[in-house]
């Protein structure tokens, strides 16, 4: 007898639901440990992060051991047989089971703990989020696809397999939805994960995965915490299969190169000089310079996707660049807890020189700032914690530094030019190639503009918005592979092919 579709749901998810154990501890937002085969575990070593919105410190958290990662490299090898061969339906709804816990039921929690170690303002963090229960639920109904050839003499089936251990490598400026972007993907096809935060965020992710051990099987899902020496361990570990880090290119590189010796599989998503060309035909030019703002200084600049480089048709460019200053100069900097605050610190030191070192760098070869410039929040205060004024330069140099190389944090310069073919030249002069995005009325125009860049993500009449249903993934040295998307899961699978001859 047929069963339904609804039937067959019902059912997956009363079996889901068995394989929960429905317990619910009391979650210690201030106490952070690794997370083990299934438990939680401490360390004879620790360290703690600081509040880039007050410089104070925060919490101890774990200092992992080359012995803590042969143990979860062991518990995930010992999960996998079992989570792989967990039908599809099933590791999907405990995915959604796991995403309200985690961005539900302590969304309010985490999204608190993530405004302390990262500096989000409250809109930003409630961003992030909401999106990742949303890669949870995107997941949901996400399946690998199976090709079929078949003839008289055989049928040949194409399928995605998984590979085993993955170790997902976040960092620092998003670290919960990017890893629960590899995490879904990762547990979606029959991968165990283990999850590796950046030191200079790791309390959301320890927390994250904590929580995670309520819906999934010891094992399945790990993480673990540390300084410069787990990176390497990791990467290095002939048990894990995949490697999926996101990052900067010089690690990327390093990561690629360590990866060979043992031929692991790696995706790559890599540092961005993202460009934003806006045509001579915008006739709303103040709401459009107000949403390329929010391109150039969301997060405090400090996402792969932001925009870092503005090109503008002379025809309007004045216009363009007093709206698009107008609207920077109204963004309300300071600390995560106070109203209405559009931008917050860069979330560490050493990020915070870096930035610092292009302000320096403009401010000594003469470009002229037409916003900010300032460390504080006005000119002569001294303000705690790691904040840089957003600032805008205009038209520097081509082959100023500021334009070269991806600046990370609120400071973007903002070019003219005369005819497309100029500013599609001037995009695809970079070694990197992650995102980009057009402005025009003509959304056809827009998008054959988008045709000729040389970048795995392009944005029409939008800043960048990663989604979930699109495939992140850069050109050039912005990366290998990719993340969300159909292309994003089988990005966590081998293929198989299986060649069945039939009986004569």
């Amino acid at each position: 007898m047929a069963h339904s579709n609804a039937e067959h749901t019902n059912g997956t998810t009363q079996e889901a639901h068995s394989m929960t154990n429905g317990f619910k501890p009391k979650i210690d937002w201030t106490s952070f440990a690794n997370i083990i085969n299934g438990q939680p575990r401490t360390s004879s070593k620790t360290y703690h992060s600081t509040d880039p919105s007050t410089l104070e410190p925060l919490w101890e958290a774990p200092i992992s051991t080359s012995q803590d990662v042969d143990d979860a490299v062991s518990a995930a090898r010992a999960a996998f047989p079992s989570w792989s061969l967990t039908p599809v339906e099933i590791r999907a709804k405990l995915l959604v089971h796991f995403g309200k816990r985690a961005f539900h039921d302590n969304g309010e929690a985490l999204t608190a703990l993530l405004q302390r170690e990262t500096g989000k303002p409250a809109f930003v963090a409630g961003i992030e989020v909401a999106n990742s229960y949303n890669h949870c639920t995107f997941h949901e109904n996400l399946r690998l696809p199976e090709e079929r050839w078949e003839d008289d003499e055989k049928v040949i089936v194409t399928r995605y397999v998984p590979m085993g251990v993955v170790a997902a490598i976040i960092p620092w400026n998003f670290p919960i939805v990017l890893a629960i972007g590899k995490i879904c993907a990762g547990l979606l096809t029959g991968n165990c994960v283990i999850v590796k935060p950046s030191p200079f965020t790791p309390y959301s992710a320890l927390k994250m995965v904590e929580i995670a051990q309520e819906t999934f099987p010891p094992g399945v899902l790990q993480v673990l915490g540390g300084d410069h020496q787990l990176g390497p361990w990791l990467v290095a570990h002939p048990g894990i299969q995949k490697i999926n880090f996101t990052g900067s290119i010089n690690t990327g590189k390093m990561i690629m190169a360590e990866c060979a010796k043992t031929l692991k599989r790696v995706t790559l998503e890599l540092g961005g000089n993202d460009v934003c060309i806006v045509c001579e035909d915008v006739a709303d030019v103040e709401g459009a310079a107000a949403q390329v703002a929010l391109g150039c200084f969301f997060n405090t600049g400090q996402m792969c996707v932001c925009t870092k480089r503005v090109y503008v048709a002379e025809g309007i460019y004045d216009r363009f660049l007093e709206a698009m200053v107008r609207f920077t100069n109204g963004l309300k900097m300071g600390r995560p807890d106070e109203e209405g605050v559009m931008v917050g610190p860069v979330q560490n030191e050493m990020q915070f020189e870096k930035v610092k070192g292009f302000f320096k760098d403009s401010l000594e070869n003469g470009h002229k700032f037409v916003a900010g410039g300032q460390e504080a929040r006005e000119e002569g205060e001294k303000e705690k914690g790691f904040f840089l004024r957003p600032a805008i330069v205009d038209r520097p140099p081509v082959e100023s530094r500021i334009v070269q190389e991806e600046q990370f944090g609120p400071i973007v310069p903002v070019l003219s030019f005369i005819s497309v073919d100029e500013a599609i030249a001037a995009a695809n002069d970079s070694v990197m190639g992650l995102g980009a995005s057009v402005w025009s009325d003509d959304i056809a125009k827009a998008e054959a503009i988008g045709l000729r860049l040389d970048v795995g993500m392009v944005y029409v009449n939008s800043f960048e918005k990663p989604d979930c249903h699109g495939y992140m993934s850069g050109h050039k040295m912005s990366g290998i592979g990719g993340d969300s998307g159909v292309l994003g899961i089988k990005e966590m699978c081998n293929v198989q092919v299986m060649h069945t001859y039939k009986r004569r």
